[in-house]
């Protein structure tokens, strides 16, 4: 999984023995040993990327030759990396440019979900690519899903056996999951229980996607295989997980802010077993990052009371137990792999240098190092482009005078209810006001072949024309009172290849270009933070009511939450998946 060069080992031990001289020594600080948690004041000796020694140099005879790099961290405090245990690199940013942000942040370990390259992409081209990413500072292992959580066309050729078994023993493949379609699961779905024995057989994790479930339902998932969820939303829903045997994952992220009250409830309670407890930002839409990454996670825990040795350990060696990496990474030990972040103080998780594979990468939050970029055109399947282009019929909606229609309500950024209301009709097509907090809402087929007909109620006022490639299912999803502008719109996205595209009034109000897999920018990711915050203040002035608009263009088409979803199929609604609207051939 981590094996190092020929040669490497031989040269750890020369150093540790004092027999060769070491490529880097940290001296004067001191160390938070994860394992004890105690700080120490020891000094680090490094040599071929890992760690050779920990402890006294001078009692060791180890010293430095003409080759040493010498760092002095007098009142610094030395903590493990991070690592983000539960990531979705592809939130309009992707694995190249959420690594230039978060590694001066101090996070040196990415698990990450594969579903939005491996729903595009062959097999082998996405181990290929997996392959091209590992060329980069930081780890980055995956997940291997088992469906695509928006109903495809194609779910049973994308997710067939063959396609998710080639995945689950490739060494940077770390666990299967997350598991939205848990209940297939349970009702003993033949391929999801051989891939849970095929990965237990390997020694790796199943994690679950279960929120709001019962202590029963969590208690079958654990019987089924399942062996980690990061769903719960309450303090009594940590517990329920911890009781039975779960590694269960604290949420703070862009969408669901949770960290504050579950670490609340957690701190009433006696004998906390927090060696069973980690955190994750959980795909955090770029506004976020503006604050942080890990370790904002970790700010957050420490002030919401949580003791700091406990809160570094749910980010370091907690989560390097939990995948089994606890060989290579997440203490400051000999023989672990040398990610270290120097801190100003255990209070201060923003790190003041970080040193990735014993390198000095960043300090003071600024990248030292050039990452190697990727060459997006080698992976034909992810450079997007549309054949065909919409016209204003496309997106009118023809209603008999006087006729209800089923109008998608949302009670936050991605919940929704379904109600039936009555549309405005004239000419036999709905014609919606700007004072009307309804939209039309379609989703069409990135090909052009068919279209998913709905009304959207609580995103906005008077919003002309919005397109969106960046959303579950990967198709296009086009809201908007105005056909004419919604098809403006949605060439204009097309054309680019991909992108989130907003006409207003004939004029292009927002256009973020995002060509790769159509949901990816090659943007820095401060620029998306400052766009993103843009389109959502934009949006706020067109009665948007809610923090997120951006989880909203990707939930819209994703089947894994209630109650009802725009889908291939049709307008579906999710308890018993009964489609209220079918999906219509594409003129």
């Amino acid at each position: 999984m981590m094996l190092q060069n020929s040669g490497v080992l031989s040269r750890i031990i020369d150093v540790a023995s004092g027999r060769a001289d070491p490529d880097l020594l940290l001296t004067g600080g001191r160390v938070l040993n994860v394992y004890t948690g105690r700080l120490e004041e020891v000094d680090v000796a490094i040599a071929a990327g890992r760690i050779a020694y920990v402890g006294s140099l001078e009692e060791a005879k180890i010293g430095p030759g003409d080759r040493t790099r010498i760092v002095d961290v007098t009142d610094r405090v030395l903590v493990p990396g991070y690592i983000e245990p539960h990531a979705h690199p592809f939130q309009l940013y992707h694995p190249v440019t959420l690594t230039e942000k978060v590694l001066p942040l101090g996070t040196t370990v990415l698990i990450c979900d594969n579903l939005f390259l491996f729903s595009r992409m062959a097999t082998e081209e996405f181990l290929s690519l997996a392959d091209d990413l590992a060329r980069l500072p930081v780890h980055l292992f995956w997940w291997a899903r088992f469906d695509s959580q928006a109903t495809l066309p194609n779910e049973d050729e994308l997710f067939s056996h063959e396609r998710v078994r080639d995945l689950l023993s490739h060494p940077r493949v770390l666990q299967g999951g997350e598991l939205t379609a848990w209940p297939s699961l349970l009702a003993g779905d033949e391929r999801m229980v051989r891939w849970i024995e095929e990965l237990r057989g390997l020694g790796k994790r199943v994690e679950g996607h279960a929120p709001g479930s019962s202590y029963k339902t969590l208690a079958r998932l654990a019987a089924a295989g399942v062996t980690g969820d990061h769903e719960p939303i309450t303090p009594e829903e940590v517990w329920d997980r911890l009781r039975l045997g779960y590694m269960t994952t604290l949420r703070h992220s862009s969408l669901r802010p949770d960290l504050p009250i579950l670490l609340e409830g957690l701190l009433k309670k006696d004998n906390v077993p927090w060696h069973r407890l980690m955190m994750t930002t959980d795909g955090p839409t770029p506004a976020y990052l503006r604050h942080g990454f890990v370790d904002y996670l970790i700010k957050t825990a420490l002030e919401a009371g949580c003791d700091p040795v406990e809160a570094y350990r749910m980010v370091t060696i907690n989560p390097a137990v939990y995948y089994r990496l606890d060989e290579h990474l997440g203490g400051i030990a000999p023989g672990r792999v040398a990610d270290i972040n120097v801190l100003s103080g255990l209070d201060q998780p923003t790190p003041v240098q970080v040193i990735a594979g014993g390198r000095i990468v960043a300090e003071e939050g600024k990248l030292l190092i050039p990452l190697p970029r990727m060459d997006w055109s080698r992976y034909g399947e992810l450079v997007t482009s549309f054949s065909w282009r919409a016209d204003a019929d496309h997106f009118a909606l023809s209603l008999p005078s006087g006729g209800s229609y089923p109008v998608i309500q949302l009670l936050n950024p991605v919940i929704t209810r379904v109600t039936e209301e009555s549309l405005p009709v004239r000419g036999g097509r709905v014609q919606l006001s700007p004072e009307d907090d309804r939209l039309l809402a379609h989703l069409v087929d990135r090909d052009g072949a068919w279209i998913t007909r709905g009304v959207l109620r609580g995103f906005g006022r008077g919003i002309d024309g919005l397109a969106s490639t960046y959303n579950g299912s990967g198709d296009l999803l086009v809201l908007g009172q105005r056909p004419d502008a919604m098809a403006q719109a949605a060439n204009r996205a097309l054309e680019q290849g991909g992108g989130i595209v907003w006409i207003q009034g004939d004029e292009e109000r927002f256009n973020l270009p995002l060509p790769i897999g159509g949901g990816m920018s090659e943007r820095p990711v401060d620029e998306l933070i400052f766009l993103t915050e843009q389109l959502t203040r934009e949006l706020k002035a067109f009665g948007h009511p809610f923090y997120d608009p951006i989880y909203t263009f990707l939930f819209l088409s994703s089947t894994h939450l209630p109650q009802v979803r725009l889908t291939a199929r049709g307008l579906l609604r999710i308890k018993d998946g009964r489609v209220l609207v079918p999906a219509e051939r594409l003129k």
